[in-house]
């Protein structure tokens, strides 16, 4: 796959219809239309009592330039907002490894 940037900064994420899949996101100011999402996967912490638990779904997807970015979407508790967690550059060497 790629090496991963942390980048962990909170995004504005646009879609065709809600509730429904990313269509796009808005960082620094661009657009970055997603042409694929490439994987999901649900985190909760269970560490915490239910009422200070950590709910978050993650998406690892391609844009329309071919760059490849891990988005999450924070649901609970509290308020609920979108970040982008990871961006991932290209290795050398080319590992087609997914982090899903």
């Amino acid at each position: 796959m790629a090496l991963p940037k942390f980048i962990s900064e909170e995004i504005e994420v646009k879609f065709a219809d809600k509730p429904g899949l990313p269509q796009s996101f808005i960082w620094r100011g661009k657009e970055y239309k997603i042409s694929e999402i490439k994987g999901v996967q649900r985190f909760v912490d269970f560490r915490k009592p239910w009422w200070r638990r950590r709910h978050r779904d993650y998406f690892l997807v391609k844009t329309e330039a071919g760059e490849t970015f891990e988005i999450y979407f924070h649901r609970g508790p509290g308020r609920q907002y979108w970040v982008l967690f990871k961006a991932y550059q290209e290795e050398p060497q080319g590992n087609n490894e997914s982090p899903f």
